[in-house]
């Protein structure tokens, strides 16, 4: 049996998008999808008139590469057609990335393909933010433009985490009212429709990766925001880079997948790509000294409660990057004392935690960082250790 995802009906209320699809052929796509809650993104103001053919643009981003993998046949009444002619483009690039790896076949069948462009020439530019050492290092280099900042409840918080949300959305407020910039939140369930232990347990051997980092997140970020940004005409969308061009390694969230997602009179750009991690906390430091600013950093995935934990090695590399350029991080939004640098120490040294690649490349960095300055840092016996570290 083929398998399908036929979008019955798309429509809005209360500015929430609702979704109405059937999912259709074996069982391992159907099981694929958690059908005890369909897709639907909330927007905290109102986004009616949006055609239909944005409103499809969430969904579609989000199950796009599931459609690929299992050669499915998505069938929806009309789509945009700037994105339709961008999903080509897109797929090359994950077939480049994962071809010796699986198969992307799949297709797209519609009533109509509908020209969205905006009537007069766009310039509004909005960023994705989270509050960490991406978001920051995008918000400061693009603060002339004053972008919108979007947050997703759904994407780190997870979906009904209200408490977790409640701290990340005064965080972000907070932010927004500082730089006279403009809040945009939306509640996704682009992580609950799906089943990830599903997606896990058919996939991981294959791309020796979680689905939301190796397939997912980066266009299904990204499509979220569609409908907002065609209320406003908006340029450009901003997505912050998580890595930098000498990375080695695969992710969803990279600039020939990401520049090339296009709807209507709208673009995106893969910002922050020139630079590692340590580079965007050295520019994040220097603008700090340079304008007396306070920022608190939000970088920790660990923590339920929207903070940053000071126990995982995502808080402690930032901790440490922060130190090497003579920052205090209790200053940044992170509580550390010389227990807790001691126990950066153990974990660091003593224990698998940067077995990752990933860590292990951000961490050759911070060394880097540190040896700069090797005599005065010798000085300091709760971080001299990091000189002699190898990874």
């Amino acid at each position: 049996m083929k398998n399908k995802f036929i979008i019955k009906d798309i429509y809005v209320k209360n500015q929430k998008i609702f979704y109405n699809y059937e999912i259709e052929g074996n069982e391992n796509f159907k099981k694929l999808f958690w059908l005890g809650e369909l897709f639907s993104v909330e927007y905290n103001e109102n986004i009616d008139n949006i055609p239909k053919s944005i409103l499809a643009i969430p969904l579609l981003s989000n199950i796009l590469p599931i459609i690929w993998v299992n050669n499915a046949i998505i069938y929806l009444d009309e789509i945009d057609k700037t994105f339709y002619d961008s999903i080509k483009n897109i797929k090359k690039v994950y077939k480049k990335m994962y071809s010796k790896k699986i198969q992307f076949k799949g297709k797209i069948k519609y009533h109509k393909k509908v020209n969205n462009y905006y009537n007069t020439p766009p310039e509004k530019t909005i960023t994705f933010f989270s509050g960490g050492v991406d978001s920051y290092y995008t918000l400061i280099k693009r603060i002339n433009e004053k972008p919108d900042l979007i947050t997703i409840w759904g994407a780190d918080i997870d979906y009904e985490n209200e408490k977790g949300w409640s701290v990340v959305k005064d965080y972000i407020e907070n932010i927004g009212n500082k730089y006279n910039l403009k809040n945009v939140e939306i509640h996704s369930a682009l992580r609950r429709f799906i089943d990830n232990s599903e997606l896990e347990k058919q996939y991981h051997d294959i791309l020796h990766d979680n689905w939301w980092h190796a397939m997912q997140h980066g266009i299904g970020l990204i499509g979220n925001a569609a409908p907002y940004a065609y209320k406003y005409n908006v340029k450009t969308i901003y997505m912050p880079a998580t890595y930098n061009k000498e990375t080695t390694f695969l992710c969803a969230s990279n600039p020939e997948i990401e520049n090339n997602f296009k709807f209507a009179s709208t673009s995106v750009l893969h910002e922050g790509y020139e630079a590692n991690r340590q580079q965007k906390t050295e520019k994040i430091c220097n603008y700090i000294k340079e304008t007396d600013d306070n920022i608190n950093l939000r970088v920790c995935y660990r923590s339920l409660n929207g903070d940053n934990c000071c126990k995982c090695e995502k808080c402690y590399r930032t901790i440490m990057a922060i130190i090497s350029q003579k920052i205090n991080p209790n200053d940044l939004g992170f509580h550390v004392d010389k227990k807790v640098l001691k126990q950066i120490e153990k974990s660091v040294t003593k224990t698998d935690m940067l077995k990752n690649i990933v860590a292990k490349t951000m961490w050759k960095d911070i060394i880097k960082a540190f040896k700069k300055e090797e005599k005065f840092w010798n000085k300091y016996n709760e971080i001299k250790w990091i000189l002699s570290l190898k990874v």
